[in-house]
């Protein structure tokens, strides 16, 4: 099967190539020091560090289709925020700042807390921008769309002069790949008046940034390892009543079968919804009239915490005294989680507030299977790198899975600046990329894992131990804040 893609050529003619650079495969194919498929917030990302750190670099990006539609309007010509969107980190933020103009950045939906809390807990956990000194928001939700354009602009602008070295097509598909010795071969093709065009492309590195479904992955028969949770999310767009926090917070509800965010937007009259729960009840979230899902919503998310169930059943046949024991000690327990929970609910910052109330639905509804892989290998012979979706796929409660391609980007970006700046190919140190993340990507999907398993046992003393331990973790700032600077990457 072909692999769709779009590319863009970055040319460079003003400068002396290195002795690497000046290979050819073959007459007929045009040599790329890099070439990034999957044009992506990832790949765009990367051919944007690229740009900056690499300009004696060429490099060819393929992305398939067309770029997104930046929003739609309702009746009235109000712009509804697209339900395809990321949390991002202040890592992630810094590293796209420069490409941000004021007209993209007031599409983004600067928060400065998050609510956490539990279906059957009186504990929740209440992050806020006073737990990070290095940022004063604690991050960003940003819609797809607004990203991809943000990113386009930038290397569009950068391409103008002679010292421009971008431009960006679309609808170009990705017939054959060849991983040798030498580098790496591709034939492309694209149709123009309803002509195929075929082309041929050779690069020394070769970076897939292509996707959970990663066609290249696949071709190079790396194993993507892990598990498929069984589970699906279900993503729209909301609209709601004001608020007195406006857009300022974001929330997530654990419940029995997966947590369910309310996330801001742009506009203080909407936040995005994505409930992760069981592929039988998504599908009934998918076809509810609109009426009974604003009704479900509604009574889902102002619920506030709830009290616990008792640690110890009454048994009638068992002996008084122990009757009373067991009740004595759910009593005390009682006191040590409503005393810790309700220390936060007076003029605390970090109090427990119910979230705005939803009157519509406002976007299609859209569904995607969730599971937790990653591969056991980042590169492949020193000529491909696998980031991003392609290379590790994790839970969205905890709002990590671009943060972490984007890390990637950052990390693979500087190891080839390492060969850039030394004069060598460009996937030279791509040992360095691959030690780097087989230390940090496994642990950080294995502790989203298990914060997913943790949350979705129902065991009744592991209820009480979560329930002590939110309660413990909101009071006590230096853990919290230990713990919020892991969740952004700072």
């Amino acid at each position: 099967m072909a692999l769709q893609c779009s590319w863009c050529i970055v040319k460079r003619w003003n400068w002396s190539k290195p002795l690497s650079t000046l290979r050819r495969f073959s007459s007929e194919s045009e040599h790329h020091d890099i070439v990034i498929v999957g044009g992506g917030v990832a790949g765009l990302t990367m051919a944007k560090l690229l740009q900056q750190k690499c300009p004696r670099f060429s490099v060819a990006l393929l992305e398939r289709g067309s770029s997104p539609k930046l929003d739609s309007k309702d009746g009235q010509g109000v712009h509804i925020p697209n339900p395809r969107s990321y949390a991002l980190s202040p890592k992630s933020l810094n590293l796209l700042k420069d490409a941000v103009t004021h007209d993209y950045e007031k599409r983004f939906a600067y928060y400065n807390s998050m609510q956490i809390w539990e279906s059957s807990s009186p504990a929740m956990l209440v992050f806020s921008q006073h737990d990070l000194e290095e940022s004063d928001h604690l991050g960003a939700c940003v819609e797809d769309s607004v990203l991809v354009h943000t990113l386009c602009d930038f290397l569009n602008e950068c391409g103008k002069g002679e010292s421009g070295n971008l431009s960006l097509q679309t609808c170009v598909w990705l017939d054959h790949m060849d991983v040798q010795s030498e580098g790496v071969n591709l034939t492309i093709s694209s149709m123009n008046d309803e002509n195929k065009k075929v082309k041929k492309l050779s690069a020394d590195l070769l970076i897939a940034a292509d996707g959970a479904m990663s066609p290249i992955r696949s071709q190079l028969g790396i194993p993507f390892q892990g598990i498929e949770y069984g589970r699906t999310a279900v993503t729209f767009t909301v609209e709601v009543n004001q608020h007195f926090l406006k857009n300022t917070r974001a929330y997530q509800r654990f419940l029995p079968n997966g947590p369910i965010a309310l996330l801001p937007t742009f506009s203080k009259t909407h936040f995005v919804i994505v409930w992760s729960t069981t592929p039988q009840e998504a599908k009934t979230l998918k076809s509810m009239d609109i009426d009974n899902l604003v009704e479900t919503l509604n009574d889902t998310l102002q619920r506030g915490p709830e009290r616990l169930k008792p640690l110890f059943e009454k048994a009638n046949s068992s002996p008084s005294i122990l009757n009373n024991l067991a009740y004595g000690i759910d009593r005390v327990l009682d006191t040590v989680h409503y005393g810790m929970g309700m220390r936060h609910w007076s003029d605390d910052p970090a109090k427990f507030v119910a979230p705005p109330q939803i009157t519509n639905v406002v976007s299609p509804r859209f569904s995607f299977p969730l599971s937790c892989k990653v591969v056991p290998t980042f590169q492949y012979a020193r000529k491909v790198a696998l980031l991003g979706d392609a290379a590790h796929t994790v839970h969205p409660l905890a709002g990590q899975g671009l943060n972490l391609g984007l890390d990637d980007v950052e990390v693979l970006s500087e190891v080839i600046r390492k060969a850039h700046d030394a004069g060598m190919e460009a996937g030279q140190f791509l040992d360095e990329y691959q030690k780097n993340r087989q230390l940090k990507i496994p642990a950080m999907v294995g502790g989203i894992h298990a914060i997913h398993s943790l949350f979705g046992n129902k065991s009744v003393p592991l209820l009480h131990g979560k329930s002590i331990g939110m309660s413990l973790i909101n009071q006590a700032g230096l853990l919290r804040k230990h713990l919020a600077k892991i969740a952004t990457g700072l």
